[in-house]
């Protein structure tokens, strides 16, 4: 089975191996570079648009399951919050898709996205760092113990229960 996710970023490529090695062994992993055809920041429902985009994107290369994983920001109860959709969709026209665990931003991070930064930069802005978005990310410098792959992991096990739990997933 050849499993292909739709970005070149290695945090994303990293946590959908390890998740594949935890419910399809076997399969093999092929990265693609495609456009998510949203904005460089998604805001709340256009995160779940990027990733389903990339995801689908994905297939056209031949692969048997396209995983799209794309981060965003949303508000809710007056805070900013970030979190991650991951998309996977099959050959056969199975789709499937998780959540991230949300996380609350501070202000200092909050205001940066409101004048137009994306997550990466604003965070490097803010902590001082260089490419933290191919690295632990605004949650790894946050929470100091759960980096961007850790964050995506469990959410690309839950988008792909359909695709080796079958008997399960189509009841």
């Amino acid at each position: 089975m050849l499993v292909c996710v739709g970005s070149t970023n290695g945090v994303k490529v990293e946590a959908v191996r390890e998740a594949l090695m935890e419910v399809l062994p076997n399969a093999e992993v092929k990265t693609l570079s495609v456009d998510s055809e949203v904005s460089p920041q998604p805001w709340c429902h256009e995160t779940y648009s990027g990733a389903r985009n990339r995801a689908l994107k994905s297939l056209q290369e031949g692969c048997d399951i396209g995983v799209g994983i794309e981060g965003g920001v949303c508000v809710e109860r007056n805070r900013v919050l970030a979190f991650a959709v991951i998309y996977a969709v099959g050959r056969d026209g199975t789709e499937n898709f998780s959540t991230s665990p949300w996380f609350v931003l501070p202000p200092s991070l909050a205001s940066k996205l409101f004048e137009g930064k994306e997550l990466g930069e604003a965070t490097d802005l803010v902590y001082g760092r260089v490419g933290s978005k191919y690295h632990k990310g605004a949650v790894g410098i946050l929470s100091k113990v759960i980096d961007r792959r850790r964050l995506y992991k469990d959410a690309v096990i839950l988008a792909l229960y359909p695709f080796y739990n079958r008997e399960i997933g189509e009841r």
